[in-house]
């Protein structure tokens, strides 16, 4: 194969730009801002929005550093009406890597911070100790003639202020310390997730366009990523059951898509362009001997699954054997790691064929340790050409008093909107909610509460207890013609007079015209079940033993109004000939004979208590044994 000179492929690539300038015109990158996104349930699509001035002719538009994960099929650009989109091109950049943004080098400055703080108070507890050791070593102060009692008097109280406070101060520090490593740890994982995505390639999408004249355009430029969206989430608060149930509809939208979305107008849409859209089709169905199911061809047995080591370990201090605190540990050649805790451990899956684990931390030599055990333990050596790089922070120290001066570090919190303005549109397949504030979700992954809408719903209450399974009686919430809501699937914590009863669950996918959700127990309405032993008894007749079995169940409304309530039992069904069931007394029920259901429908005014009582028999073998309940 001929060989080709560096310089050759150098005046080779000129030329390809060379004629791509040509071709397209003038290169010019630009600066572009988020401004729309509409979240789905899963994935979002983003707009983003730039102003650039434009000479007559062609020029090729670079958006650069977007996220690597972008559909390149759903890449749209848009501009004014005397600019024409000619094409639209997406492509992977692994040369131009993101430089390294504030907010790393404000963690990585905070990590120095605290590293040092941390050596200081260490320093000042060893300086206590010294101290107290100096003390309690040289507490004789007889001499030959001996202490009259008042030099002994003021000797003991001197000892013991002195040591009282050398007490009080390690104990201070002990508590600085923990804080100190506490929050070492958190800076070195969220450095460790920042440093991560600095690797990461991105994409370069290039749009040509031409105009007939100099001119100032905006260019619209959208796309759909995947890592992204929301699921519902419902606060129902219910005052009395005389009053309107108020539901919040609200979302937890998430996204990790390697881009803040910073003050940016949300839409969150009920649909969901990541799923498959066409409509199934019927194969033949063909009946043969041993049609049984055979598993799919090419299917990975265990043993050609990839396998994932699991190695843990602790990252010390070579000289004092001190644990590493956010010492980071990386897997070699890829994004992989960990940063160790505040004892100094650590547990990490290795991927496949991957054994090779790079060790750091501030003020100390890397080191590269191959894991060929489930343990990896390492002690580091501290690199004396990079002490100079420590920033310090003191503590102050004086006299009998000891003051400390700590600054917490904690990431910022996204804030939470109790109610939004927004307009809901409802298309033909999906509903929108376009919330008509700026919101900000920041690319971490972690779901964040958008409340969207909030509903006065006028439900229709009732009470159901089933005594034999709990006492309590269960409040009952119908929401009819609930599809006018557009409600979806999801978590719902339910609050009862101000009070959190737990959580429930909405789920519209019923094919009635009622939403029924259990709202919680209702302490105000009790309700007992008793075993009636007068009537409850056990014999043998003949061949055949016979039980019966009598229960009385109470309900008793201690509320100031009247109260509607479902009552529900049972008694066995028997599923054999030789076991014979009679119903003797049902008080009036509604008896499904198939299940043995018994319901008792109820109307109860203040303060009034009805009696209801179930009583049935069972005939079986006496040979046999059943158990009847």
């Amino acid at each position: 194969m001929k060989k080709i000179s560096m310089k050759k492929l150098i005046l080779t690539a000129g030329m390809i730009a060379m004629s791509m300038a040509i071709c397209y015109g003038t290169e010019k990158e630009i600066s572009s801002e988020i401004k729309n996104v509409t979240v789905y349930q899963q994935g979002a699509q983003v707009t983003r929005m730039g102003d650039i001035y434009l000479q007559k002719g062609k020029t090729v538009l670079l958006f650069k550093g977007l996220p690597s994960e972008i559909g390149p099929e759903s890449i749209q650009a848009k501009a004014s009406d005397d600019v024409m989109i000619i094409s639209v091109n997406h492509s992977i950049d692994y040369l131009n890597k993101p430089i390294a943004s504030k907010e790393i080098t404000l963690l990585n400055d905070r990590r120095r911070e605290l590293i040092d703080s941390i050596k200081m108070v260490k320093n000042y507890m060893s300086v206590y100790a010294q101290e107290r050791e100096m003390i309690i070593a040289n507490k004789s102060i007889a001499g030959d003639n001996g202490v009259n009692i008042n030099e002994l008097e003021q000797a003991a109280a001197f000892f013991r202020k002195r040591l009282t406070g050398i007490e009080s101060a390690t104990h201070k520090l002990d508590n600085i310390l923990f804080e100190l490593k506490s929050e070492l740890v958190k800076a070195s994982k969220q450095l460790l997730e920042l440093n991560a995505k600095i690797d990461l390639p991105a994409s370069l999408v290039s749009v040509v366009v031409s105009s007939e004249k100099e001119t100032k355009t905006t260019l619209q430029l959208d796309y759909f990523i995947g890592d992204a969206g929301w699921s519902p989430a419902y606060d129902v608060r219910i005052t009395d059951v005389n009053e309107p149930l108020r539901l919040f509809y609200k979302a937890k939208v998430f996204q990790n898509t390697d881009e803040d979305w910073d003050n940016v107008n949300l839409t969150l849409s009920t649909g969901n362009p990541s799923i498959n859209n066409n409509k199934p089709e019927l194969a033949s169905y063909y009946l043969t001997f041993d049609n049984y199911y055979r598993p799919a061809t090419g299917t990975r047995t265990g043993s050609e699954m990839a396998f994932n080591g699991h190695v843990s370990g602790t990252i010390t201090d070579g000289e004092s054997g001190d644990p590493l605190i956010g010492a980071t540990i990386m897997v070699k050649g890829t994004t992989t790691g960990t940063i160790a805790d505040i004892d100094g451990h650590f547990q990490l899956d290795l991927p496949r064929e991957s054994r090779t684990l790079v060790v750091s931390f501030i003020g100390y030599r890397s080191q590269e340790i191959t894991a060929n055990s489930a343990q990896v333990n390492v002690i580091m050596a501290v690199d004396n050409t990079a002490l100079d790089e420590v920033v310090v922070i003191g503590y102050g120290v004086s006299g009998d008093n000891e003051s400390y001066d700590y600054k917490s570090f904690a990431p910022a919190k996204a804030k939470r909107i109790e109610q939004i303005p927004l307009a809901i549109e409802k298309r033909q397949l999906t509903t929108e909610f376009s919330i008509d504030i700026p919101y900000s979700i920041p690319s971490d992954n972690k779901p964040y509460d958008v409340t969207m809408v909030e509903y006065d719903i006028d439900a229709e209450y009732e009470y159901s207890a089933v005594p034999k399974v709990s006492h309590d009686a269960f409040l009952i919430a119908n929401i009819p013609e609930y599809i006018s809501y557009d409600l979806l699937g999801g978590d719902a914590n339910i609050f009862f007079k101000g009070i959190y009863q737990g959580a429930s669950f909405i789920d519209p996918q019923i094919t009635g015209d009622t939403l029924t959700l259990s709202v919680g127990r209702d302490k105000d309405i009790i309700v007992e079940r008793e075993i009636q032993k007068d009537f409850t008894s056990k014999g043998i007749a003949g061949t055949n033993r016979k039980e019966q079995k009598a229960f009385t169940i109470t309900i008793k409304n201690n509320k100031s109004i009247p109260v509607d309530i479902t009552i529900e039992d049972q008694y066995p069904i028997s599923k054999v000939n030789e076991i014979k069931v009679d119903l003797i007394e049902s008080s009036g029920a509604r008896v499904d004979v198939n299940t043995g259901k018994l319901t008792w429908d109820l109307n109860l005014a203040p303060n009034e208590k009805k009696v209801i009582n179930l009583r049935y028999s069972v005939r079986y073998p006496a040979g046999r044994d059943v158990i009847v309940d």
